[in-house]
């Protein structure tokens, strides 16, 4: 069971940008190009990037008891969400009721790998609003509550050596993540097979920080066809997280940067187990000449159970067929995720939830899960 003296983590949580991150920090000249909110004709509002209109869901933040949901064109209004959804003194207040410790945030606005960005026309802009963007969560979101908040950066994707640049300067601000994309390919970029990346995973690793990897960072979830309702790609929300781990595992990049540490976030991890019992058996036909071939040039020396055990890790919301299936996962390889402000997540009672979840568990492996893992992982004190 959960000890009530544990300060619960949680790996997963999201910030919805207040209207001036990007305005308060970008030349004036580059105000109507920038991110920056607007009034839509329909009473609603939205962002505004060069000439993209970005809506704001009402499914991915908290409002206010007296704006039920359903809203309008599913669309919500900053006076109408929890000031906890943007604001981070106000957030702490949701936190302490929720019963967590500490978060770590994924952007909404640039997307859950800052691939908004990718698409700007004008890139000496785009740049800057990455650096914006990283400047807010480390200098204004962050700094609220430096104990309690745990800093997750973006990097200009379309050039590496403009990303390990970003990287190195974030990370002598206190970064302590990177988010990253779980499938490049689908944002036109190399994959993670492609030696592309190298220079960055390098300055990962040196920089002694995990990358995260938010199902959705590739900008599309698995479903079965464009008819299909949402209830298809929720069901399959995991399956994001298998195909990046299966890219990980043989992709050969551990092997070259056997020091990084990847993070799949809100997949659930019920599905662990048996992607690891298939990519064992792919690893157990290697001597097959095409296979083997192609394992050995993208210099794959470690088999998949291995790599899992030693470079990654997953993270549940509530996920009671990972629980059941802990002892073939690892104690140690899972995390926690409250996923604020969505509404799949389980505010207020996630902390409640999870000390359910737990009632099975020793003290030692209800906190390791809760709260220890992730202070090793992320490097926390």
């Amino acid at each position: 069971m959960l000890n009530q003296a544990v300060k619960l983590i949680s790996v997963d949580d999201h910030v919805i940008e207040h209207p001036k991150v990007w305005t308060d920090r970008i030349a004036t000249k580059y105000h109507d190009r920038c991110p920056h909110v607007i009034e839509l004709d329909n009473g609603r509002q939205a962002w505004k990037y060069e000439d993209q209109e970005i809506i704001i869901p009402s499914s991915i933040c908290r409002t206010l008891p007296e704006y039920p949901k359903p809203m309008p064109f599913d669309q919500a209004r900053f006076d109408e969400m929890r000031p906890g959804a943007y604001d981070p003194v106000a957030r702490l207040a949701d936190m302490n009721e929720d019963g967590v410790w500490a978060q770590i945030c994924f952007p909404t606005v640039p997307r859950f790998a800052g691939h908004l960005f990718l698409t700007g026309v004008d890139k000496a802009l785009a740049l800057d609003c990455v650096r914006a963007y990283n400047d807010f969560i480390l200098d204004e979101w962050c700094a609220a509550a430096p104990d309690r908040y745990i800093p997750l950066v973006i990097v200009p994707l379309w050039d590496v050596q403009l990303a390990v640049a970003e990287l190195e300067r974030t990370v002598a601000k206190g970064a302590k993540a990177l988010a990253f994309s779980e499938n490049p390919t689908v944002l036109g970029l190399p994959s993670v097979h492609a030696d592309h990346w190298d220079p960055l995973w390098r300055a990962v690793e040196q920089a002694d920080i995990p990358i995260c990897m938010h199902i959705g960072s590739s900008s599309k979830l698995i479903t079965s066809s464009p008819e299909a309702p949402n209830a298809v790609h929720l069901t399959l929300i995991g399956a994001n997280s298998m195909v990046a781990m299966a890219d990980w595992f043989f992709c050969g990049a551990l092997d070259r940067f056997p020091n990084l540490r990847i993070v799949l976030s809100e997949g659930g991890a019920g599905w662990v187990p048996y992607t690891i019992e298939r990519a064992e058996h792919a690893w157990s036909l290697r001597g097959g000449r095409l296979w083997g071939q192609r394992l050995a040039a993208a210099g794959v020396e470690r088999s998949p159970s291995e790599i899992f055990k030693q470079n990654m890790s997953v993270c549940i919301v509530k996920d009671d067929v990972a629980m059941s299936l802990l002892d073939m996962i690892g104690v140690e390889r899972m995390m926690w995720e409250s996923d604020y402000p969505h509404d799949d997540s389980l505010w207020p009672d996630s902390r409640r939830t999870f000390e359910e979840t737990c009632k099975g568990l020793d003290d030692a492996a209800a906190e390791a899960i809760g709260a220890g893992n992730a202070r090793r992982v992320f490097r926390l004190p």
